[in-house]
């Protein structure tokens, strides 16, 4: 059992606090809810208040369930025979595997046929899905192609990764609120207090042994074209899963396993589809999931935990792969983007130009940064403490080169130098996809009109906007700045991105799948564990059940 607010794993008959739901169960630490003040906690972004929290003990013993054979009255463990508790008819006799395929030898009864039982390939189709699915089978097949050739071997001689279907199981439209504190400190400016986005869940299914088997999964959000600066057009990669199940499991002809293949080209083909669409930007924190934090209910243990390094690398082959085919046009950290104005940049240092995304790592340690500060200036009893760490904090604007130490700029700057120090050693981890090209002077991105490109500087690309003030300027403050000569900047026309990015798929509802939070509680509630290749096939089973039957309890 995790907590959720901070995913730590609830110990074996440890105590902790339980508020149920109809649809989801909300596990918490002690320390997570004794550190919550007033009368709400927080968890997975909702308020929920703590008097409705009971406080149990974690020592509920769960024993697999059996189920009973009224032909040769054999007992079988209700996941080994992929038996549905939920379809099943108790006024009819539970007949086991071996049994019924008795019974079809001696003509008592005639099999099913295939399209009787809903599966994977039933789930509504998207242009989403459908997008990454012919990419993917595309590949694969170049993929097979390759490896006969290197084996020496046809085609039909190498096994290849049949049987795999991609769906969307969610597309919501939700909203994440900006943290009061933040906003207050945003306040002149007329940041927004909300943005809009489109919440979408992603899943691989392939059918292992004749039962589909769920084995990755992900979550993103799309903040369109509609939504305000700085959210609009950008795209955050918030949640990504798998389980090491996919058959074969073999080396693809690149050197690396198939699985990683499949799982690359599913990323790759989402971050095509985004740029089609009109998307400028992806964001992925490569962080190690924290225990209780996966998509999956209990990876399986032969699956290691990758560590950050090999987590970021392993995202950045994928992005490399992407840049070869021209759809990534540049790599680079949140840090470097926003944090960092070297050379020719002239945009400005301020925690308004950051993407503010659901969940992500940042606006939580921002609004605890401006929390902190506010702390300081308001302890009275500390008041002549408080004056002389305001004599401080100008004197270190003024050394950072900060001008205006007025109200809100001076805490924005303070509050971005803080985040700084603390994104800086991890920035690496922060990774930003660009989808189109971005300002080298205003670091805004490039959607339409034209792109100025220096021919002589790599990677020197400046807005329509930026050009104009550029030509109003003497000849040896023109780029580049830092010599004597000029270089000719040369117009290149912005083609081929829409001006909306509007979903055409509808919305897809799942009380199940909205939310990470929901299909965990799911799992949690029903023992859907992905721990063993037969409780995969078993919770993958139960999991499309639901998916095919919305309304069952």
């Amino acid at each position: 059992m995790y907590c959720f607010p901070c995913g730590a794993r609830i110990r074996r008959n440890g105590p902790y606090y339980a508020y149920d739901t109809r649809d989801t169960h909300h596990s918490v630490c002690i320390p997570c809810y004794n550190k919550s003040r007033g009368h709400t906690i927080e968890v997975e972004g909702q308020m929920f208040p703590k008097a409705r929290f009971q406080k149990k003990r974690n020592d509920e013993e769960t024993e697999e369930c059996w189920v009973n054979c009224e032909r040769c009255n054999c007992w079988q463990h209700q996941i080994c025979a992929l038996f549905n508790d939920i379809n099943y008819d108790v006024k009819q006799a539970y007949t086991c595997l071996y049994c019924y395929i008795e019974e079809v030898k001696r003509g008592l009864h005639v099999p099913s046929p295939q399209s009787a039982v809903l599966g994977a390939s039933d789930l509504p189709r998207t242009a989403l899905s459908d997008h990454i699915e012919e990419r993917l089978f595309k590949r694969l097949k170049l993929e097979r192609q390759a490896r006969a050739v290197q084996s020496g071997r046809s085609f039909d001689e190498v096994a290849g990764a049949d049987g795999l279907v991609v769906r969307v199981v969610s597309s919501v439209d939700k909203k994440v609120g900006v943290k009061p504190r933040f906003l207050e400190t945003f306040q002149e400016d007329n940041y927004p207090t909300e943005f809009p986005y489109k919440s979408k869940a992603v899943l691989l299914f392939q059918k292992i042994d004749g039962v589909e088997v769920c084995l990755f999964g992900m979550y993103v959000q799309e903040f369109g074209a509609e939504c305000a600066f700085p959210n609009q057009r950008r795209v955050y990669l918030s949640y990504l899963d798998s389980v090491k199940y996919l058959r074969p499991g073999i080396k693809a002809a690149t050197g690396e396993a198939l699985c990683t293949f499949v799982y690359h080209e599913i990323l790759i083909g989402y971050l095509e589809y985004c740029k089609q669409r009109g998307f400028t930007s992806c964001y992925i924190w490569a962080r190690p999931p924290l225990e209780g934090d996966n998509i999956f209910y209990c990876n399986p243990t032969i699956q290691t935990t990758r560590t950050s390094d090999k987590l970021r690398e392993w995202c950045l082959a994928m992005i490399r792969k992407a840049t070869k085919e021209e759809i990534v046009v540049e790599l680079t950290n949140l840090y470097d983007h926003f944090f960092i104005t070297t050379g020719e940049c002239k945009a400005k240092v301020t925690a308004s130009r950051l993407p503010y995304f659901d969940g992500d790592y940042w606006p939580g340690v921002a609004e605890d940064m401006v929390n902190q500060l506010h702390q300081e200036e308001d302890d009275q009893k500390l008041q002549k403490k408080g004056n002389a760490k305001k004599i401080i904090r100008k004197r270190a604007l003024e050394a950072a080169g900060h001008t205006d130490l007025s109200g809100n700029a001076s805490e924005d700057d303070m509050l971005m130098q803080k985040l700084g120090e603390t994104i800086y050693p991890m920035e690496e981890d922060f990774i930003m996809v660009h989808l189109q090209y971005s300002c080298s002077n205003c670091r805004s991105f490039m959607s339409s009109g034209k792109r100025w490109a220096c021919h002589q500087c790599r990677s020197f690309y400046i807005c329509d906007k930026c050009y104009s003030a550029e030509q109003e300027l003497e000849e040896r403050e023109r780029h580049p700045s830092n010599s004597r000569e000029t270089h000719e900047l040369h117009p290149v026309d912005i083609v081929g991105v829409p001006e909306e990015t509007k979903d055409g798929d509808g919305i897809i509802e799942s009380k199940f799948f909205d939310t990470r939070h929901a299909f965990l509680s799911l799992c949690q509630e029903n023992h859907y564990q992905f721990d063993t290749l037969r409780r995969a096939k078993h919770s993958s089973m139960m999991v499309l059940y639901r998916l095919h039957n919305p309304t069952v309890v």
